[in-house]
């Protein structure tokens, strides 16, 4: 048996502290969970120079923590946004470049106060007479600057005018900057950091478009307010972080066979839970904007609500998804090594799943032993939007697997 210190964790988890600190508020990202747990699971069950996977690693959260403790990770996820936080969000930059960033930013600003006044009298883009999807500036540089205003479906509805051209010139500037791709990384993550806000969908956790009143300027100036905290964090982390490697993998968790066998030391990792997140469809947008392909993360995310809810598949479908990701943390786990999982309750249909039971179940058809669990009240940690995930009486379970 492990020893595994409840109390402790449990006041952990109930009075966290600071959940933003360094990278870690880089951008947001539905139903993380909160960097002081994956910590304390890699400082008391791995060792520095340890392997630990996150093979649903959303944001890099316990990526971000086994950098800082000196352990070397790998994080899987299907969707492509999560997996580009996950790296910038785990990587250093050197000194040198981050001094440039001041200069982008005036170059990036000059352009969109010199584009806005020849867009201001137009009120929507088909009342705009050159061609949308070819805009020339001329600031100073030989043959001007040229950008180009993406094509998505419904991208009249989500953005007005403005917003449309600030966000196309803050991207197509970084894109064209001679900096590293590390510091263009960064920047683009900034960019995608505010295109929820200043778009019409109502909010990170609501896919529906209203009226908002965003103001000339505004893109830039939140994306100018983003970029420098991302700096000065990004500063700090570079002399907190140590020197261990983090790779991160755009697959799906049914299929890691990249990984070797008996290569990992722990696995640390929140899957989804069922019924309770469509992650696609918050960040559809972004993903419009960076050229990710939004649509494969729809058809193959695990525990989907578009799976469970809109197409009714039951908790069938889940045990067997997770079942294969199961036969791939058996196959990759050291003999000695731990699963630490943590799940939440779910509701399909009106029915309650108890997340422990099911993952407990799960990883039992594939030769692991639960050593201890942890359970607390959902209502107590959790601030997600989804009506039925907030009923009460629904809870959350850490879970202690090894093998058999």
């Amino acid at each position: 048996m492990i020893n595994i210190k409840k109390r402790e964790l449990s006041n952990l988890i109930m009075n966290p502290g600071n959940t933003t600190y360094l990278t870690h508020n880089f951008h947001p990202f539905p139903g993380k969970f909160i960097p002081q747990i994956p910590r304390y699971m890699i400082q008391r069950f791995s060792n520095p120079g340890d392997v630990v996977l996150d093979p649903f690693c959303g944001s890099g959260t316990t990526l971000v923590e086994a950098k800082l403790l000196g352990r070397n990770a790998i994080g899987i996820d299907i969707h492509p946004l999560a997996v580009f936080m996950s790296k910038v969000k785990t990587t250093k930059i050197r000194e040198s470049e981050l001094c440039k960033i001041p200069d982008i930013l005036r170059i990036i600003e000059t352009r969109v106060k010199k584009t806005l006044p020849k867009i201001a009298k137009y009120k929507t883009i088909h009342d705009f007479s050159e061609t949308i999807t070819h805009k020339v500036i001329d600031d100073g540089v030989k043959n001007g600057f040229i950008y180009n205003i993406p094509e998505f479906p419904n991208r009249d509805h989500w953005f007005q005018l403005h917003v449309l051209h600030e966000l196309a010139i803050i991207k197509t500037s970084v894109l064209n900057a001679k900096i590293s791709q590390e510091l263009k990384n960064l920047l683009l993550l900034a960019l995608s950091y505010i295109i929820v806000p200043v778009s019409n969908q109502e909010s990170e956790t609501r896919y529906a478009a209203i009226k908002k009143h965003i103001p000339p300027l505004f893109p830039f100036r939140l994306f100018k307010e983003k970029v420098i905290d991302m700096t000065s964090r990004i500063k700090r982390f570079n002399k907190i972080a140590t020197d261990s490697w983090v790779k991160v993998y755009n697959e799906d968790a049914r299929k890691i066979d990249f990984i070797n066998d008996d290569y990992v030391k722990l696995i640390v990792t929140s899957p989804p839970y069922p019924n309770t997140y469509d992650y696609y469809l918050y960040h559809k947008l972004r993903m419009f904007w960076l050229d990710m392909n939004w649509e494969r993360a729809k058809l193959n995310e695990i525990g989907s609500r578009l799976r469970h809810s809109s197409q009714k598949e039951d908790i069938e479908t889940y045990i067997n998804d997770m079942n294969l990701c199961f036969k791939h943390f058996k196959r990759i786990l050291k003999s000695d090594g731990l699963l630490i999982i943590v799940v939440g309750d779910s509701i399909i249909r009106g029915k309650l799943y108890n997340g422990d039971k099911v993952i407990s179940y799960i990883a039992d058809q594939n030769d692991f032993i639960l050593l201890d669990k942890l359970s607390y009240s959902l209502d107590r940690v959790s601030k997600t939007f989804v009506k039925a995930f907030r009923k009460k009486g629904k809870k959350e379970h850490i879970l202690f697997f090894k093998l058999s």
